[in-house]
């Protein structure tokens, strides 16, 4: 018996080679205990939009943000849309990411973004983990590549540890955050190709306010011979508050004084919109210009501006 609620479903991969750009979007799950329906009535609105996927966001460790792979199947089954679930390794030993990685293989979800994960808000971003657990995102790429050889985790006491344990190969396309604003650039290059040769297969950036970037980070990858498709990240900011904050909390984000003075000059919350998605779309030109092939929005909580944009671009 086959369940087409459980079917694999396309790859970013495939949607990537059969579309001459994409637009895409990342929604986070609620907070343990919120209701449901916001995140329902946001996932029906990109999908009016026309987005071409959608990624849902593992919170980290302490975030108390659950649901990422029941949305990322919702996100399939009942909208119809392609999925991408974020998985991190920080917080899970070797063979509860097996475990967690055969839930997504049952759900037919073939799309995962391999990441190591965030601290929670508060905690050194320096990253020790304990036994059995993986240091790097290429490491848990690496481990998803075996699953998709056949090849899985021994047990203890069951299996014999000098015959390589095998299985039904999964089909998981993996996908892995970039960097382009790392610095120094040569160090951010390397740690993304050791990703790709782990057997990523194309990277999604963080949040970036300049095309700069990711034209130089491109640049070095390709004089490495490492061209796989990287999907540029934008952010719709409408206030000037959110880009100081945003400016505070992450170091390898830069926001150009230009929009931060726009926005501070902007004589109300309409007019702040108005230059937020002007610069943003800018932006999204620039970098398809660049030969991005697609964008990849973060929508947080502001639906309705990705929308907008989703539906500028397309």
């Amino acid at each position: 018996m086959t369940n087409e609620n459980f079917a694999p479903q396309q790859t970013i991969i495939e949607i990537l080679k059969t579309k001459p750009r994409t637009v895409s979007a990342e929604i986070i799950p609620p907070r343990n205990g919120m209701e449901t329906q916001t995140i329902f009535n946001q996932i029906e609105r990109l999908r009016g939009a026309g987005v071409d996927f959608i990624a849902v966001t593992k919170g980290a460790g302490g975030s108390l943000r659950g649901g990422t792979l029941p949305l990322a199947q919702l996100v399939r089954s009942s909208f119809g849309v392609c999925s991408l679930a974020h998985f991190t390794c920080r917080d899970y030993t070797k063979e509860e990411i097996e475990n967690n990685l055969m839930d997504h293989h049952y759900f037919g979800i073939r799309n995962i973004l391999a990441l190591r994960g965030d601290p929670p808000d508060g905690q050194p971003g320096y990253f020790q983990p304990s036994p059995n657990r993986h240091t790097y995102a290429y490491q848990l790429v690496e481990q998803i590549r075996a699953l998709n050889a056949g090849r899985y985790l021994h047990r203890d006491g069951f299996d014999d540890k000098n015959k390589e344990r095998t299985g039904q190969p999964t089909k998981f396309c993996i996908g892995v955050a970039a960097h382009p604003e790392h610095a120094p650039l040569e160090q951010g290059v390397e740690y993304f190709q050791r990703k790709i040769e782990a057997g990523a297969q194309y990277g999604i950036t963080q949040m970036l306010f300049s095309a700069d970037p990711y034209k130089r980070f491109v640049e070095a990858l390709a004089k490495r011979g490492l061209n796989v498709p990287i999907l540029p990240g934008v952010r719709i900011i409408t206030s000037a508050q959110t880009a100081e904050r945003m400016r505070n909390k992450f170091s390898d984000v830069s926001i150009p004084d230009s929009l931060i003075e726009k926005l501070t000059k902007a004589h109300s919350k309409e007019a702040a919109r108005e230059v937020g998605m002007n610069a943003t779309l800018e932006l999204c030109q620039e970098l398809l210009k660049a030969g991005a092939p697609g964008i990849h929005i973060f929508v947080m909580s502001d639906t309705g501006s990705a929308c907008e944009l989703i539906s500028a671009l397309r």
